[in-house]
């Protein structure tokens, strides 16, 4: 026996697992493949030769690893300064500081965008006010939007890893006379770096691959998301839209390899418990000056850009027409978009939750070969870019063995199978926590096996479960990069509503739309922590979704 389910049901449950892992990850990407060297009379690698002879996107690709270097950068180093001051300073400004960086998680990555045009356009706020003349549009705005879009996301990561550090190494040095530029050079940096590679690492894969800001403020400034996407929908070019998938697809895979080869070997252990909250520190004003200032930036200007934002969904433009106006907010169309958007987030989840907790049981409990292989396989939906699984879905299942196009499932497939890595280690994380004995004694005792499933397995993945639905659900409804290939005439969802109002200058509905939409997820969020709280099976909740 292993656990309460027989070894060869477990193997069984694994094939099936599996099987669906290839249908819906590894067949688009092979299809993407297929197509960027199929030619009319069969095998070709003229569009890689269109490519790598055409300087446009010697240029495009330029830009597009620039940007990723660029914004990792800037984000790892913001980020660590917000996590550093959550955890580690005043305390009357952790609550403040943590509310306000992790607010732009619940929104669209391409609100910056919206909100940098509002403020900093041609006929910016800030722009008509002080008579400036400079150019938004173009390499900078992206990299401030982006910067901006994804430093939540890497403070997240950086802080969950200094919540594990054990503050006694830190106090002990500072007892001991180290100044607290020491104390970041010798012990906190290098024991967060694990930490702070895998942030690297996410971060440069999805500035690479994010295709909202890039595409609203890039201009003429060539960017292979954007470019992939003109390719696919505005020159039907199918073939070089594959060969541009494909190169977006390398430097992802040699930063994951990369990442993996840093840490190869080395150990970083530093949990002597649960996460504490650590005493704050005196720190040097030099230090202090600097964290402060930097923080004091970064929020500033999220919660700016929220507020902008807000302020101008109830104007047609802002700053261009003076009368306000409820007529966003009551537009059909945005509404639509938005009851869609929920309609499929809620089934990716579901689905999506489901899936990675079966996938985290028998990668635990299962003894078959290929666990590993199987492991990295449902997390590589996180690695790779969205508008390649975009493409890849879109050659892959517009015709037989499986037609999905024209309908929610695509994306809601496409959705369960990008972000299911978060429900799978939090699944995985949750079975290490109890040995597999506790269901070995339940089976002993005569327990039958849904009892033994209702009683043991159930409460132990159930916050694993909420936590691979609740992220699912975040990140499915904000999504652009991959489902602006996959929605159908006549069926909107409210990120390719708020895109195409962004582009086509009407910033008092796209402004609206995300109100809406941020406000919605709000609700929902806020909702399902009552129910998980109510039934007492989201023991953990918070925790595990962040």
């Amino acid at each position: 026996m292993t656990g309460f389910v027989n070894r060869h049901l477990i193997n069984i449950l694994a094939a099936f697992l599996f099987l669906l892992l290839a249908f819906f990850l590894l067949y688009p990407l092979a299809a993407v493949l297929v197509q960027s060297v199929r030619g009319p009379s069969g095998f070709t690698l003229q569009y890689y030769r269109a490519f790598f002879g055409k300087g446009y996107y010697y240029q495009s690709l330029y830009n597009t690893l620039l940007l990723g270097v660029i914004n990792t950068a800037v984000c790892l180093a913001v980020g660590f300064c917000l996590a550093y001051m959550t955890t580690r300073g005043p305390w009357i400004l952790r609550r403040p500081i943590r509310t306000i960086s992790l607010i732009p998680l619940i929104a669209p990555p391409y609100l910056f965008a919206l909100s940098l045009i509002i403020l900093l356009g041609r006929n910016g706020l800030i722009t008509r006010a002080l008579d400036l003349s400079w150019q938004l549009y173009g390499f900078g705005g992206v990299v401030i939007s982006q910067a901006l879009a994804f430093t939540p996301l890497a403070y997240m990561m950086i802080e969950s890893t200094m919540m594990s550090l054990d503050p006694n190494l830190e106090e002990s040095a500072y007892d001991m006379g180290a100044t607290e530029a020491t104390i970041l050079r010798t012990i906190t940096i290098p024991l967060l770096t694990p930490g702070l590679l895998k942030a690297a690492l996410l971060i440069f894969v999805m500035t690479i691959a994010e295709f909202g800001n890039a595409a609203i403020l890039g201009g003429r400034t060539p960017f292979l998301a954007p470019d992939t996407y003109t390719a696919i929908t505005g020159e039907s070019d199918f073939n070089m839209g594959s060969v541009l998938s494909v190169v977006l697809i390398v430097p992802c895979l040699v930063a994951f390899v990369v990442h993996g080869r840093l840490l190869e070997g080395r150990k970083f252990t530093t949990i002597g418990g649960k996460p504490v909250a650590a005493e704050p520190r005196r720190m040097t004003p030099l230090i202090k000056g600097l964290f402060v200032l930097v923080t004091t930036a970064a929020t500033g200007a999220i919660f700016v850009c929220f507020a902008v934002v807000g302020v101008a969904s109830f104007y047609k433009i802002l700053g261009v027409t003076t009368r306000p106006t409820l007529a966003n907010y009551l537009d059909f169309t945005s509404n639509q978009a938005i009851y869609n958007s929920i309609r499929v987030s809620l089934v990716a989840a579901l689905i999506g939750a489901f899936v990675g907790v079966l996938l985290a049981y028998v990668i635990v409990r299962g003894r078959f070969v290929g666990r590993s292989f199987m492991e990295m396989l449902s997390l590589s939906g996180f690695a790779l870019p969205g508008t390649v699984l975009g493409i890849g879905y879109l050659l892959a299942f517009s015709a037989p063995p499986l037609r999905l196009t024209g309908g929610i499932m695509i994306i809601a497939l496409n959705c369960v199978f990008r972000f299911l890595a978060v429900g799978v280690e939090a699944g995985i994380s949750k079975l290490h926590q109890i040995h597999i004995e506790l269901e070995e004694a339940s089976a002993d005792l005569g327990a039958g096996s849904l009892t033994t499933f209702r009683r043991i397995v159930l409460p132990i993945m159930f916050p694993a479960f909420v936590a691979g639905f609740i992220y699912t659900f975040m990140t499915a409804v904000v999504s652009l990069s991959a489902v602006v290939f996959l929605v159908s005439p006549g069926f909107e969802l409210a990120a390719v509503r708020i895109f195409d109002a962004a582009v086509y200058g009407e910033i008092g509905i796209a402004s609206a739309t995300t109100m809406k939409l941020v406000l919605t997820v709000a609700v929902c969020m806020a909702l399902l922590s009552y129910v998980a709280r109510r039934t007492r099976l989201g023991g953990g909740l918070a925790r595990t979704a962040a």
